[in-house]
This record gives C-alpha cells, sequence and structure tokens, in this order.
C-alpha cells in the first residue's frame, strides 16, 4: 500500500505506535551532526538515519529531546533544509519538513508549499506551516487548493474554526471534494463552512447559487452514506435537520441535472431507512424522506437520465446509469451498447448483471466471453493487484466474476480464466464464483483447472482458498 495511503489510514483509524526513544535518538543524530563541522557526508548519514524511520511515529516527538539538548535551531534549519531539498527517501523528507517547522521560519514558506502540493508530503508541509509562519491560514488554504486526494484532507482538517468568508465558501462549494471519499470532509465543512447560514442566504456570500446548492447536495449525501462508517455522519450534525429541510425546499424549484440527482437519492434512502441520531422525531424525519422522494419524482429527473443514456460514449454515461438504478429504472439494452464499444467499463458489466432479466443471463454471460480478450486474461497468477492503468481488461473480468456469483451455474470460461488471471482479486473473484456453483454441477475439467491453479498460485490465502474449494470438489483429493 502506497505510504501516503498508510499515512491517511492510521492518522484517520488507527492510534500511532509513538516511538518517543527513537525520536530522542534522532535527536541525538541531529545535534552530532550539527555540532560537527559542514559535512555532505555527515548530511548523507543524518539523511540515511532518517530514511530508516517511520515519520508518522516520531515527527511530534522531536521537539523536547531537541531542546533538553539545545540544539542549534540556526544550524538544524539548514541541515533539514538540504535534507528536503537533497533528500531521496520519502521519510527522510517528511522527518526533514517536520524538523523545518520547529526550526524554520517564513523563508522556508514557498517550499513547504511546493512539496506540499504533493499529496506524499501535504500533511507534513502543512504542519510545518502552522509552526512555522505567524500566519498560516493564506498558505494552508493555498495548499488546500491544489491538493487532491489525502493531501486535501490533512490540509483542510488544518483550516478549522475558520472565518475567512472565501474559505467558508470553498469549502461548501469545492473543499470536501477530494479524490479519496468525500465523507472524511463532508461534516468538516458543513460546520466549519456554515451550511445552514449559507443555505439559508445569511453567509457572506449572499444567495444560495448553483454551486453552493451542488456542494449542500454533495456533504448532505456524503454525511448520509457515512453513517456507520468511517467519519462523522448526519447524526453527528445538530443542523442536519434545518440543513436537510432547506435543501429539500431549494433543490424542489431547480433545474435537474445528474449529478443533483444521485445526491438527492442518496439522502432520500437515507431518510426512508429511519436512521437514528437526527435531531429529530421519527415522524419528522420519514415526513422528510418523503418530501425528497416526491422532489424525485419530477418528470425532469428521469429525462435528464434518458439524455445521459442518449449516447453510450458521452462522458456523463456512467453517471447516467447509477442515477438510472436510483430511480428505479433499468436500461438494460443501454447498457450493453456501452459494453459493445467499451468491454473494459467494469462499471458497466456490474449494472448490466444487476438489471439482466432471468431469460437474458446467458446472452450477457456470452457476450462477455466475446468481449474480453479470454488468451490475454489467462497468462498466468502474479501478486498484481490490478491498480492504476494497463489493467483495465483485469477489472472488467473480476466485475464480471463477482456477478458470476450471484447467477451460479454460469460462466465456466470466465471462471477458468479468473483462475490463471495475473491479478490476485481476479483469482479471488474465481474462486467466489465456483463456491457458489451447486455440487454436481460443475464441468469435468474444472478439477484439473483447479488443481493446476493451485499448483502455481503465489498467493498464500488465495492457495489455501483453492485447496479447501478442492477438497469440497474432490473428496478423495485429501484436501479436505
Amino acid at each position: 500500500m502506497h505510504s501516503v495511503v498508510l499515512d491517511g489510514i492510521r492518522t484517520h483509524h488507527f492510534g500511532i505506535d509513538s516511538k518517543t526513544e527513537r525520536a530522542d535518538t534522532l535527536a541525538e543524530v541531529v545535534s552530532r551532526t550539527v555540532e560537527g563541522p559542514p559535512d555532505v557526508a555527515a548530511a548523507q548519514l543524518f539523511h540515511d538515519a532518517l530514511a530508516d524511520t517511520d515519520a508518522l511515529t516520531v515527527v511530534d516527538h522531536l521537539l523536547e529531546p531537541l531542546a533538553a539538548r539545545k540544539v542549534s535551531r540556526r544550524r538544524t534549519r539548514v541541515l533539514a533544509r538540504w535534507t528536503v531539498e537533497h533528500g531521496t527517501h520519502r521519510n527522510a523528507i517528511k522527518i526533514a519538513l517536520a524538523l523545518l517547522g520547529l526550526c524554520g521560519d517564513e523563508r522556508e514558506r514557498d517550499l513547504f508549499l511546493l512539496l506540499g502540493s504533493l499529496d506524499e508530503f501535504t500533511l507534513y508541509a502543512a504542519v510545518a506551516l502552522r509552526r512555522a509562519v505567524p500566519d498560516p491560514e493564506p498558505d494552508l488554504f493555498r495548499l488546500a487548493r491544489r491538493a487532491t486526494g489525502w493531501g486535501r484532507i490533512h490540509a483542510v482538517k488544518r483550516l478549522a474554526g475558520t472565518t475567512d468568508p472565501a474559505v467558508r465558501a470553498w469549502l461548501l462549494r469545492e473543499g470536501f471534494r477530494n479524490g479519496v471519499m468525500n465523507e472524511y470532509l463532508a461534516h468538516f465543512a458543513a460546520v466549519n463552512g456554515g451550511l445552514v447560514e449559507a443555505l439559508a442566504g445569511d453567509g457572506a456570500q449572499g444567495d444560495v447559487d448553483d454551486a453552493l446548492l451542488d456542494g449542500a447536495g454533495g456533504i448532505l449525501s456524503a454525511m448520509a452514506l457515512s453513517e456507520g462508517g468511517p467519519a462523522e455522519g448526519l447524526a453527528d450534525y445538530p443542523d442536519a435537520p434545518a440543513a436537510l429541510e432547506r435543501y429539500a425546499e431549494l433543490i424542489d424549484t431547480a433545474p435537474a441535472t445528474l449529478g443533483r440527482l444521485t445526491g438527492l437519492a442518496v439522502i432520500r434512502d437515507h431518510l426512508r431507512a429511519g436512521p437514528e441520531g437526527l435531531a429529530h422525531s421519527a415522524d419528522k424525519v420519514a415526513e422528510l424522506g418523503r418530501r425528497f422522494a416526491r422532489v424525485l419524482e419530477r418528470p425532469a429527473w428521469e429525462a435528464q437520465v434518458r439524455a445521459g443514456l442518449a449516447d453510450p460514449q458521452a462522458r456523463d454515461f456512467a453517471v447516467a446509469l447509477g442515477a438510472a438504478d436510483r430511480l428505479g429504472m433499468k436500461p438494460f439494452d443501454d447498457v450493453l451498447r456501452r459494453l459493445r464499444i467499451a468491454p473494459q467499463d467494469s462499471s458497466a458489466w456490474h449494472w448490466a448483471f444487476r438489471w439482466v432479466a432471468p431469460e437474458r443471463v446467458n446472452e450477457l454471460v456470452g457476450l462477455a466471453g466475446a468481449l474480453l480478450p479470454m488468451d490475454e486474461l489467462s497468462t498466468g497468477p502474479s501478486e498484481a493487484s490490478s491498480v492504476g492503468p494497463g489493467y483495465e481488461n483485469d477489472r472488467a473480468l473480476t466485475s464480471v466474476l463477482h456477478c458470476l456469483v450471484h447467477v451460479p451455474g454460469s460462466g465456466w470460461p470466465l471462471i477458468r480464466a479468473g483462475l490463471r488471471n495475473r491479478c490476485i482479486g481476479a483469482r479471488s473473484a474465481a474462486i467466489a464464483a465456483l463456491e457458489a456453483w451447486p455440487d454436481g454441477s460443475l464441468p469435468t475439467e474444472a478439477t484439473s483447472v483447479l488443481r493446476s491453479a493451485e499448483t502455481e498460485e503465489p498467493h498464500t490465502t488465495t492457495r489455501e482458498r483453492m485447496s479447501a474449494l478442492l477438497g469440497r470438489m474432490d473428496p478423495g483429493s485429501g484436501k479436505a
């Protein structure tokens, strides 16, 4: 897993196993290095010591041991800056950024902003800015707008308590959006951006514009999705009833768009489920759910979906598919048109299997086998994860295999290819699909194919699942 993802998950979901002893050791290394004569070799050794350290476990514990040793701030700044500018290892640069935050000043502003624009270093640059710059909010705001994924989450969280009208307006319109999950910032934006005040038209920006209306829908739907999830949800937001009621009032007369439809449907479904914890009675929550349902009954919403599905190559086609499902539509033939020109579209396969009528399942399975490059997808196992470019067909096959779990007895050629796919996820999905087949219905070659796959399988857990399935399929194999 990429280190920026690990840092994000650890700071948001797990207590960090702080290493004060290691921080003390690093402080000693800093002290020895800065007290000696300037030397590139010594600086390189310092860099290597930082590189061998998990940055997240020590950066908050360096100040005290450095102060205790009365380490020169001026010389530490020079050493830390050299490490940041010349470092080749992410941990070394992260810890050096933390040191610059402790010993640097406004001269480091541009360096913090430059490195902080990379998600990998945003957290450390943001913390350093808060320590080194007298008024860091303008720079943190600039950093938050530059970052996208975990970097944006880290930077935005350090804008807590802002009173700047421009920052508050941005939080509600754009700032909560990120490349990880909007749920991580939705509640923060609602609270620190003043969502209820803005929707009432009492905010610094005056009347509610389209961007604010779209942002409000994104924030409220993200908080609805977050109930019981990784971040604060509607139940954690005391102003949720007022915000929902005002949003329903505004959206009822606003133009219908695909983007608005999805958020509306998420909110409707959440309220219909009778969520607990909202500062509202059960009857009022139910009425609010009915109100959102009535908004979505306007013909304009379905018309937007139909328009989005008209061209299978359109940029919004995938959004239209999701919106169609939210409205209870099942445009199966439309998604087939998409798959015939874009068989790598893994989400389209998901919708196709979700909407297919029982009498057309075999047609859909056969189409998958015909459209996907089966020979290229069964070249043998590896430890690949299918993330990133070059794995589009692998992801499409994996999506189909996940769907085959719900139609047991179908798609053996696809399962066979999945068992020999290079990606762990596809092989795991193929096993799950095979596990769903009724006993006695497997093709004659299934046992030998699975046994061969088990022999080649490099991933321990996947191999163990194959062995267990072989034991069930062939009790005499000794695998049971």
